[in-house]
């Protein structure tokens, strides 16, 4: 990809599996490809970081790909000045841990975890997706809420990620225990399994309920197999209705440097936020185009799948409109720690991350 004068040093992830109250959990590949995205190179470049320089490592993603594709990246460096060397890995945390990578991207809810396993201080500087994940059970099941669906078979990707989310979401609406913690026994009978036969699980009638993502759910969403509960609502809609009316989040991916290199590349900063609030018009823009030019990115192949994540992805848009955020979107991120704290999903010693609210800020 991009190759030019000066380079940032950026790692990004699709969604990482990591338990904040203890170990580093496995990376979640969340596209069936192991190909490289468009315009991303081979191995991360060992070289320290330089200024003006971006080492970006990015998983695939269909708005980096499209602005690859259609010279926007090309267009930023030159009026920029600024380069970006690439790589595709989904060892993201290794290469930040390595020093390797000075921006990546994680969930805002494992940020905590991260700094813990790569001993680095962090600083979240934008944000990017919403948590996407759905309850799903079978279209003739007659469940309305997690309440109904007590000690039956609900499966889930891991124990972590975005199941920390919904096992607070769950202990707040309902009382009951999504996973086992501490001596607390869980009220379901959890099955962990890839997450990209979930929903094809479900359908069968191996589990009764699925945390799953509505982009690996697209075939039996759209044959009517399953169907959401909670009125379709991910567990971002959710939180922001119980703890935080009118937030977007929690975000599923924020972008998150290292605090030392925010402090001493304001410029690179800005200019990567700007590249990625161009990123963001362009999918607001060409939507469309993207999920049709690279559905691979969102696990549908045939014409039928690709035109119902068109539709569904115009109702239940996941991407935020900008990627800059004041202190009031901090505070209101930062309360779903609150959150899992006072359910007991995690413990009261984890503290919130650190957030560089840039939003309205001179550039």
């Amino acid at each position: 990809m991009g190759h030019g004068h000066r380079v940032l040093v950026i790692a990004i992830t699709g969604t990482r599996l990591v338990r904040i109250a203890g170990a580093l959990a496995s990376v979640l590949i969340i596209v069936a490809t192991t190909a490289c995205s468009a315009g991303l190179g081979g191995p991360a470049s060992s070289r320290s970081a330089q200024d003006g320089v971006i080492r970006f490592t990015f998983a695939p993603d269909p708005i980096w790909d499209y602005m690859h594709d259609t010279g926007v990246i090309e267009e930023w460096e030159r009026d920029t000045g600024y380069s970006i060397e690439t790589s595709a890995t989904w060892d993201e945390f290794g290469l930040f841990a390595g020093g390797h990578a000075d921006i990546i991207s994680s969930a805002s809810f494992e940020v905590p975890a991260l700094e813990e396993q790569t001993q680095r201080e962090t600083v979240i500087i934008g944000r990017y997706n919403a948590e996407r994940s759905r309850i799903l059970v079978r279209a003739d099941d007659p469940a309305t809420s997690l309440e109904d669906l007590r000690g039956r078979r609900l499966g889930v990707f891991t124990t972590v990620s975005g199941t920390l989310v919904w096992s607070a979401l769950v202990q707040q609406m309902h009382g009951m225990n999504l996973v086992a913690t501490g001596e607390r026994p869980s009220d379901f009978n959890v099955v962990v399994a890839d997450i990209q036969n979930l929903s094809n699980l479900l359908a069968r009638g191996e589990i009764d309920a699925c945390i799953c993502y509505p982009d690996l759910s697209a075939r039996e969403l759209r044959d009517g197999s399953v169907r959401a509960l909670y009125d379709g609502k991910s567990s971002a809609n959710l939180f922001a209705e119980l703890q935080a009316p009118g937030h977007d989040g929690p975000m599923g991916n924020v972008f998150v440097a290292r605090k030392d290199w925010v402090q001493g590349h304001p410029g690179e900063v800005a200019a990567f936020l700007d590249l990625w609030d161009r990123g963001l018009a362009e999918w607001q823009a060409h939507r469309d185009d993207m999920i049709e030019q690279y559905p691979q990115h969102f696990a549908v192949a045939s014409a039928e799948d690709i035109a119902f994540m068109k539709s569904y992805v115009a109702q239940h848009d996941w991407v935020v409109d900008e990627v800059r955020f004041d202190q009031q979107w901090a505070d209101d991120e930062s309360s779903i720690f609150d959150l899992m704290r006072t359910t007991g999903v995690i413990g009261d010693d984890i503290a919130d991350p650190q957030f560089l609210a840039t939003e309205g800020a001179q550039q």
